[in-house]
């Protein structure tokens, strides 16, 4: 007979021997009817990794991002034109192993890279496509200037190491100043766009202050924190 004073229950492991049990599990599967007396009942509207659209005038549209945006908790965010299409993309690290050992971690994702089409809508790219690869505890994930031209991507993971990240074909980029607060941006297709510029985002961390200034790239009107304005072309 066993004389130590505790012994370790996970009730779950036992009763849904696969991830496949547990996911076509109900509520009365999970917890009995004993288990839930007693409980506090909490209610949440949506779930969902999802852009809101800012449609000018104070409103915005709800967007829910691709499938494989759901798969895990999302931390680290860097948005950005990475592949030089003039199209805004967004790249994300995640994972929690923080949950309780009853329902195990949130591991899903490995790192993603959603291409955008410049309307709005994104695809998730492979692996093998994007070349990220970030499987462990992922959270701060920010964009940096290369030495050498181009952006890098630094992915924290916690308790496990830095990744960094360096475009295969470097993209040219245009350097901020420390009081600059906002980039409108306009292309050569006619199209404008307004960037914010802050101090601080994604994870617990902040990008460099630069944004990416490509062939598609005509103008840009840069505000500082003043309200001063100064004009940079292309050519200049």
């Amino acid at each position: 007979m066993r004389d130590d004073l505790f012994r370790q229950v996970n009730v779950m492991s036992k009763r849904f021997p696969s991830y496949q049990s547990y996911a076509i599990a109900t509520m009365d599967d999970v917890l009995t009817k004993n288990e839930r007396e007693g409980a506090l009942v909490l209610q949440a509207n949506d779930f969902s990794t999802v852009m809101l659209r800012n449609d000018g005038k104070g409103h915005f549209t709800r967007v829910p991002l691709p499938p494989e945006a759901q798969w895990s908790v999302i931390n680290g965010m860097s948005v950005g034109d990475f592949n030089g299409d003039g199209r805004l993309d967004v790249v994300m690290n995640g994972n929690d192993y923080g949950a309780s050992v009853n329902f195990g971690r949130y591991d899903a994702l490995n790192g993603l890279y959603l291409s955008g089409d410049g309307k709005g809508g994104f695809t998730a790219l492979s692996m093998l496509q994007s070349g990220l690869f970030i499987p462990g505890n992922g959270k701060a994930l920010v964009r940096l200037k290369g030495a050498g031209g181009g952006s890098l991507l630094a992915a924290g993971q916690n308790r496990g190491p830095l990744k960094l990240f360096a475009q295969r074909h470097p993209l040219p980029l245009l350097t901020l100043q420390p009081a600059d607060v906002s980039v409108m941006i306009h292309y050569r297709n006619g199209q404008t766009r307004k960037e914010e510029v802050y101090y601080g985002g994604s994870f617990l961390s902040q990008s460099g202050r630069f944004i990416d200034w490509n062939d598609h790239t005509s103008y840009v009107e840069i505000m500082d924190n003043k309200g001063k304005k100064r004009v940079i072309s292309r050519g200049q």
